[in-house]
């Protein structure tokens, strides 16, 4: 038996190093992190019958096996002092549960080798070639399935691909496509679609102008909020006139953030006051019981705004009851979207209006948003 031991920066070179050393039949006794590199103990001519007389707990050779294999003996020990860096002189006669205790120890692979080979560059390099394989059939195999429903179902596809161009979410056009008819036209399945797709969003009926009360737009930074409540004002002063309508704003965050409604108040001949919490707010709500409409404007802040929440608080704190419509913009990302909604589940909608619906391409995620939500429809706006 030939032991030799190798040191190498990495362990795909030292099995390089080894499999040009010793050729292809080498056995590695062992491998382990050393300052510097990797350390490998590797052997060719392996008896492993030999070494397993000196390393099975309670068997120990015969006397003929003894004086036969003397030479032999003292090679396989001291091969196994090298491997288990155990010193000559130390008594190698143990008693038998600690004989067994190193069996087992030598057995089970240990957490450093694990580690080891878990780090090993040809290894890492295997599982990122696993990993796009299974992206690549993966890929395959959706396409397969697209390609066999294609030909099973081709009116249904269709409709399926123009419901998910319009920005309807995939599950949701899934659902709408299941009962389209195959033997009629694709006009025909178009307007059904669309019609299913209306029947299930809810709309307010023009709400906000018709009872009046007080009503307040929340929302995200730039969706149009005070763009959106000048509109309403000025349409609530063209059928009822300028003294049944009153303006409200809670945004004392930015600078001079008010002077933009308040251009607006003074351009529509009504009034315009600032609230710069629950206490201010109740103060100019008691002030202005004789409108028939109050709107209120809120500051604008990121959806994941700490501060966004404060502004509910404020509006609940007030006492009065206040109706709050959350404002989207239709060019807004859904996953934007969603976050918005979910920061606002723990206060009462009263429905939602939609701005920018000239700046998007397509309306089908912000429907998709309020239908999955249950969240009415107000108003659709421009800008």
């Amino acid at each position: 038996m030939k032991i030799k031991r190798y040191l190498a920066t990495d362990m795909r070179q030292a099995l390089t190093m080894v499999r040009d050393d010793l050729g292809p039949d080498a056995v590695i006794l062992s491998n382990q992190r050393v300052d510097g590199g990797t350390e490998i103990v590797a052997a060719i001519d392996y008896d492993e019958s030999i070494v397993s007389q000196f390393t099975s707990p309670g068997i120990v050779p015969s006397r003929s096996a003894r004086s036969n294999k003397s030479s032999t003996r003292d090679e396989a020990l001291d091969d196994l002092r090298y491997t288990r860096h155990v010193e000559r002189g130390q008594d190698n006669r143990a008693s038998g549960p600690q004989r067994k205790t190193d069996t087992v120890d030598r057995r089970r692979p240990r957490h450093g080798d694990e580690s080891i080979w878990s780090q090993e560059p040809t290894l890492v390099k295997m599982q990122n070639e696993l990993k796009t394989l299974r992206s690549l059939l993966v890929d395959q195999v959706s396409g397969l399935a697209w390609n066999e429903a294609s030909r099973q179902h081709p009116m249904r596809t269709r409709m399926l691909k123009r419901l998910i161009a319009l920005g309807i979410n995939p599950a949701m056009a899934r659902k709408l496509s299941d009962g389209v008819d195959e033997s009629t036209d694709i006009d025909h399945n178009w307007r059904t679609l669309l019609g299913k797709l209306a029947h299930q969003l809810t709309v307010t009926n023009d709400d906000i102008l018709e009872r009046g009360g007080i009503v307040a737009l929340v929302g995200p930074t730039g969706v149009g909020k005070t763009t959106s409540i000048a509109k309403l004002a000025a349409r609530y002063t063209l059928r009822h006139g300028s003294g049944r309508v009153a303006l409200i704003s809670t945004d004392c965050y930015r600078i001079a953030a008010h002077e933009q409604l308040r251009s607006f108040a003074r351009i529509l001949g009504v009034p315009m006051y600032v609230a710069k919490d629950a206490e201010g707010l109740h103060q100019v709500l008691e002030t202005v019981r004789d409108k028939d409409l109050v709107l209120i404007d809120t500051a604008g802040m990121g959806q994941r705004d700490r501060r966004l929440y404060e502004q509910f608080l404020v509006l609940r704190d007030s006492g009065f009851d206040i109706r709050t419509y959350l404002v989207l913009a239709a060019n807004t990302q859904r996953t934007v979207m969603e976050e918005v909604i979910d920061g606002c589940r723990d206060f009462r909608l009263a429905g939602c209006v939609v701005t920018k619906v000239d700046e998007t391409t397509s309306l089908g995620g912000v429907l998709s948003i309020a239908i999955e939500n249950r969240l009415p429809l107000a108003y659709l706006a421009d800008g």
